[in-house]
């Protein structure tokens, strides 16, 4: 089973889109593994809305470890099953406590082993410092992915009104690219993702 995974900085809306995400190819329920940095493992059976409830959250790195879903998907005739996962948001400085650290470092291991990077960047964080700054964790990230041949960005928060002019300075920082832009909130965009997902599945 093929796994893609889901990454980007804290509170970048990763949690909630891929719950939205699960919703939108035909989920009403998921079954979420948690997996911790030293492989503790535990399940837990959500309907979508609790698990946007429970998981999803304005407060920073309310993601500490991997979390996994199996969905499927319908490609002609046939279902394929994929893993999607959700992972603890990563950015530039070490993080002062250890469990978010270890979360961290568990991305950065996915990432390696992953078959798809779903890298998820919020417009509203496009400022001119981030315009001017070769060396933010996107750039790693998208630096990455572009070797790997295996990525897209998910430019979220396309419906707020300055997303039209970021998402043009977005494209133009991360030229070599495919940019979906999408609302993890609104549902926004998931038709263009499902059709990146059939792609790499």
């Amino acid at each position: 089973m093929r796994e893609l995974t889901v990454v980007g900085r804290p509170n970048s809306g990763k949690t909630m889109f891929t719950l939205n995400f699960a919703s939108y190819i035909g989920s009403k329920t998921v079954d979420v593994t948690f997996r911790t940095y030293d492989d503790l493992i535990t399940c837990r059976h959500f309907s979508i809305e609790e698990a946007k409830r429970e998981l999803c959250s304005n407060a920073m790195h309310k993601t500490k470890s991997l979390q996994s879903i199996v969905l499927k998907i319908v490609l002609g005739k046939t279902v394929v099953n994929f893993k999607l996962t959700d992972t603890c948001g990563i950015g530039e400085k070490i993080h002062q406590e250890e469990k978010i650290r270890r979360g961290m470092a568990q991305t950065l291991s996915l990432m390696r082993c992953a078959d798809f990077i779903f890298h998820i960047i919020d417009l509203s964080y496009i400022s001119k410092e981030y315009t001017a700054n070769p060396n933010t964790i996107d750039h790693e990230i998208y630096n990455y992915g572009i070797v790997r041949n295996s990525y897209a960005i998910l430019a979220n928060k396309i419906d707020v009104p300055f997303a039209k002019d970021n998402l043009t300075k977005l494209s133009n920082i991360f030229p070599k690219a495919t940019i979906i832009p999408i609302s993890a909130l609104l549902s926004q965009g998931l038709k263009e993702v499902k059709t990146c997902v059939a792609r790499n599945v």
